[in-house]
């Protein structure tokens, strides 16, 4: 059971979208009286591999108090294009 962390990522919508040049920070707005993730999951972080980023990028979704807030997409080296179209996302083990 995720404790519904799937729920909330289907219906959380972005309130906020900063881009740092390295990355982005994309804030969620999740809809009031959804169940609250148990703390126990610990969401995959994927590696995103495209031929536009010099080393690939990673990701970090951040829970706060049993909600998804945010997630923080990062350059794993040079500059995050604002405008990413081919990508490939992978997990640590198919890297």
């Amino acid at each position: 059971q995720d404790g519904g962390l799937s729920a909330q990522i289907e219906l959380a919508e972005v309130s906020r979208r900063d881009y740092m040049r390295t990355g982005f920070f994309v804030y969620f707005q999740v809809p009031e009286g959804m169940a609250k993730i148990n703390a126990s999951v610990r969401p995959v972080c994927p590696h995103i591999a495209s031929p536009d980023l010099m080393d690939g990028a990673g990701c970090t979704l951040f829970i706060r108090e049993g909600y998804v807030h945010y997630l923080e997409i990062y350059a794993r080296g040079g500059f995050f294009p604002e405008s990413l179209e081919h990508y490939e996302l992978k997990t640590a083990a198919a890297r």
